[in-house]
């Protein structure tokens, strides 16, 4: 158990004697935790627990979730409370992309959850005051080892020159507060709505990777995910078909990035089949999605031609 049944009881101020039943969601050593919890009065509640190993990771999860809930999101798992470095939030009914195909409306409410994040007047979590040329790899193609993708010299050479022109591109669009890891194992579903959760990794970032990691981890063929980017834009008073363009674009570039460190996620997730089953479905929809155009820039065009030829 992450915390114990005390300390619990404790933070959330319930009365003496209150049953706490812990459910483990994973095998991983630190997975988190369905809490049962019921009063000696016969109320109930279900609570959700979150620590992260990486102590810097889960401050800062718990940072983003107390600002979060100070400026009103809500999208999110309500914050009932902190014991150490675990959150305790409000349990959220819902599954993930990953486990079934997006219910009606739920794509939809994933896209108005992501951009009502990015609205956000805050300045929290990782990254605020980096550049952002930081924070999108592979200046002129120089930076991503495509190399440890199975990427050969002839492939990697002509697609060097439109990595650039997408980069410079993609640094054009908006960087701010974005949940940076904006997967679908990370936005539980249900019918129309949608709730993000697991803010590890949010702070300043660019916000289109966001949008490119929902759409293609969702598995989401191109014209879904068109009509999803459009309706982003829509929702921040963007240019629809530039938008469109631009996040499939970054979903080559995070596509390539994320597909660099999965293998590492791998290794750390042995011992536990079902995280590593998730890490498996999304690297297939990754490769899968970053081949199929949902937009019409002529860089992304020529990077498809160069690394997916035919």
């Amino acid at each position: 158990m992450l915390v114990e049944p005390a300390s619990l009881v404790a933070a959330l101020r319930l009365p003496a004697g209150t049953d706490a039943r812990f459910e483990p969601l994973g095998e991983a050593p630190a997975a988190p935790e369905r809490v049962a919890l019921r009063t000696p009065d016969g109320g109930s509640n279900v609570v959700f627990l979150r620590r992260s190993l990486d102590p810097d990771a889960a401050a800062n999860h718990l940072a983003v979730m107390e600002s979060m809930s100070n400026a009103g999101f809500a999208a999110a798992p309500a914050l009932l409370g902190a014991v150490g470095d675990a959150t305790i939030e409000a349990w959220v009914d819902g599954l993930s992309a990953l486990a079934v195909i997006p219910p009606p409306g739920a794509a939809e409410a994933a896209i108005a959850a992501l951009a009502a994040l990015h609205a956000l007047p805050i300045r929290e979590g990782l990254d605020w005051g980096a550049d952002p040329g930081d924070l999108v790899a592979g200046e002129g193609g120089q930076e991503l080892p495509l190399h440890r993708l199975g990427f050969a010299s002839d492939e990697r050479e002509p697609a060097r020159e439109p990595l650039a022109l997408a980069r410079a591109a993609l640094l054009e669009t908006p960087f701010g507060f974005a949940h940076r890891d904006a997967t679908a194992a990370h936005i539980l579903l249900a019918p129309n709505s949608a709730t993000l959760v697991n803010f590890e990794r949010a702070g300043f970032g660019p916000q289109f990777f966001d949008i490119a990691a929902f759409l293609l981890t969702s598995g989401l063929e191109p014209a879904a995910r068109r009509a999803l980017a459009a309706a982003y834009a829509r929702l921040r008073s963007l240019e629809p078909l530039q938008t469109i363009d631009l996040i499939d674009v970054a979903g080559i570039f995070w596509g390539i990035s994320e597909m660099l460190v999965l293998p590492r996620r791998l290794i750390e997730a042995l011992g536990d089949d079902a995280a590593s089953e998730r890490i498996r479905i999304c690297a297939s929809r990754i490769d899968h999605g970053m081949r199929l155009s949902a937009g019409e820039h002529p860089a992304a065009a020529a990077i498809r031609t160069a690394l997916w030829p035919g």
